[in-house]
């Protein structure tokens, strides 16, 4: 029968000891540090926020949605796997506990309970922004309900397809739960959680090839991810203490992933990409808590063939897989799927695996990575709406067009919100002499240099207009560094005027931009960015497939697309007005217009045009 409240509370409590004195030296709530600590930080997420802006109004969105949702609804499927009494609403679409899940027709079902970590997270992290005190409550609340729900023989596993799927997002939204959201009981039932679904993980990390090797009762049970586990292993062994945790992260990295990647095989092709992207995290927290460089340079040249194979836009993956290098495939898939990027999935995991590359390399052209994921891709996701309708796939397609998916309630509204919390800690970063700006969006940074009390108020219309400004407050002067990010693109006429005179000296793009001087209370600082047009080829087999790019931005040709363009037609394309986002250049069949992916609503589009000359 499940536990009680006294008895969760006294048998968690047991276990956690227990974790602690068989798996590590140090009991919860003493943090076990790091063997590599890279050279910048991120601020804490109250540090930084979003002022009003499109970015704004989706942390706002999803922070509501989830703040609202019914709790019982939430806890529904774990308490029915439990046997215990299960009240309020269904939440639809793959959340539900049913038994109708038939692949690849009927999705329903598929994976019960699959996003209360994330949603969890969401909230968790969305509280440390706002400080929302009915936000931590709820996510108390959360946590207690789900806690009794968690037994060590792990009954909800039973004929369970992806456990460690579903368990890898709920260990991430009770180490957030307790990290951000001070909920006290949250380690202790992540413990239990983990005691859960141990007996129902493999010896190891297995591929999807693997697992579709061994004996399984369905297609779903060779879909689970064992190699993105180590990340939220590594975290929960910092955040704990328990070096219980840091054995199991050992024990799911995946070697034959790695391995190959850090000596620059490419073994990416066929493979499920979104997963793959969330595994070179994992890859990441391996090195900083084993030191080992092998996983740096896995994760750094995982990253540039993920890279190497994306689209102007910056996603990746058609179909979900990314394909075979050198042979036209990326091209091909533009007319052949309409599924060409996991967005909100494969944004959350492409701003992860980048807010950690910056991190440790100070390289900028992870923030370039960052932004342009950013504006072509998530920035034009429509809203999860309260039934669960979810934006899934951009579609690159040459006939494209925004659709929702088809399930309520999929992996990506587990990721949006996690994503949208976190654009803040992803534009700033700290260092010892300064700190990096790395995207240019409305948002205020308040923070301690030298016990000063500091704050740093950007505004801008950035990448719609090519300028951003930096106001500073500060309780006294200090000298510190400022590092700006100049994106690879940047033109020659690219500058930066500080208090009104223009600073002198090399503006080298793709490199942070250091000013190091004795900031004043009210010193002001104008960057403004040359952006011009470019155009990039969709692969080197179809170079002459290409796709218009204003600075950071891929402007999306809609309407009547004529049959015959030219290069030179493309690149004497200008903006309509300056109150508008469209572009528009004239054809020999007439004016074309484009937009960006953020403001396209149910117009058809495309962003990749073939042209002659």
């Amino acid at each position: 029968m499940p536990s009680t409240r006294r008895r969760f509370l006294k048998t968690g409590a047991t276990l956690a000891a227990g974790g602690a004195a068989i798996g590590g030296r140090l009991a919860w709530g003493f943090p076990s540090p790091a063997a590599v600590v890279p050279p910048l930080s991120t601020f804490k997420y109250s540090e930084v926020q979003l002022l009003e802006g499109l970015l704004r109004e989706q942390f706002d969105h999803n922070h509501n949605l989830f703040l609202h949702l019914d709790e019982d609804a939430l806890l529904k499927p774990f308490r029915q796997r439990q046997g215990m009494a299960a009240p309020g609403p269904d939440m639809g679409g793959w959340y539900d506990n049913a038994d109708d899940f038939s692949p690849p027709e009927h999705f329903h079902a598929f994976i019960p309970g699959h996003s209360f970590g994330q949603y969890l997270s969401g909230l968790a992290r969305a509280y440390a922004v706002t400080g929302s005190k009915p936000t931590q409550e709820k996510i108390h609340r959360l946590v207690r309900g789900f806690a009794e729900t968690v037994e060590p023989s792990g009954k909800f596993y039973v004929d369970y397809h992806l456990p460690a799927y579903t368990y890898d997002k709920t260990s991430c939204g009770l180490i957030d739960a307790h990290e951000f959201a001070q909920c006290p009981d949250a380690l202790d039932v992540h413990w239990r959680a983990t005691q859960a679904v141990l007996p129902f993980l493999p010896e190891k990390a297995l591929s999807r090839a693997e697992q579709r090797a061994r004996p399984h009762k369905s297609v779903a049970d060779t879909w689970d991810e064992t190699y993105t586990l180590p990340e939220n292993f590594f975290l929960a062994h910092q955040r704990s203490g328990n070096s219980r945790y840091r054995d199991l992260a050992v024990r799911f990295i995946e070697q034959d992933y790695f391995g190959p990647l850090a000596e620059g095989k490419n073994v990416l092709p066929g493979e499920h990409a979104y997963s793959h992207v969330n595994a070179l995290s994992s890859a990441m927290q391996s090195y900083l808590v084993l030191g080992d460089e092998k996983y740096l340079r896995a994760a750094r040249n995982g990253l540039q063939m993920v890279q190497d194979q994306s689209y102007a836009t910056g996603g990746w993956g058609p179909d979900e897989a990314f394909v075979e290098p050198g042979k036209g495939l990326l091209d091909a898939s533009l007319g052949t799927t309409h599924a060409s990027f996991e967005t909100p999935c494969g944004a959350y995991g492409h701003f992860k695996i980048t807010r950690y590359l910056l991190r440790v390399t100070r390289d900028s052209r992870y923030g370039d990575s960052m932004e342009r994921v950013l504006y072509n891709t998530i920035a034009g996701a429509t809203p999860i709406l309260s039934d669960g309708t979810t934006f899934y796939y951009s579609d690159y397609n040459h006939d494209g067009s925004k659709v929702h998916y088809r399930d309520k309630w999929p992996c990506c509204s587990g990721t949006f919100p996690q994503l949208t919390a976190d654009y803040g800690i992803s534009s700033y970063y700290k260092s010892d002499d300064g700190l990096y700006v790395n995207l240019f969006v409305p948002s205020r940074l308040s923070w301690s240099q030298n016990n000063t009390q500091c704050t740093l108020t950007q505004r801008t219309d950035y990448p719609r207009r090519n300028t951003t400004q930096f106001e500073f407050a500060l309780d006294r002067p200090e000298t510190f560094t400022v590092y700006l990010r100049i994106p690879a693109w940047a033109g020659s006429n690219t500058m930066l005027a500080v208090n009104g005179r223009r600073i002198t000296g090399t503006i080298e793009p793709g490199k942070f931009l250091a000013i190091k001087r004795e900031w004043k209370d009210g010193d002001r600082a104008e960057l403004e960015l040359d952006m011009p047009l470019r155009l990039e080829p969709i692969d080197e087999q179809n170079r002459d497939n290409v796709a218009l790019l204003y600075g950071p931005v891929a402007l999306f040709a809609i309407g009547n697309i004529p049959e015959r363009i030219t290069r030179k037609n493309l690149l004497a394309a200008s903006p309509v007005s300056s109150s508008s986002t469209d572009w528009s250049t004239q054809t020999d069949n007439g004016a074309l217009t484009f937009r960006p992916f953020s403001v396209i609503m149910s117009e058809r589009y495309r962003v990749y045009n073939r042209v002659s000359g």
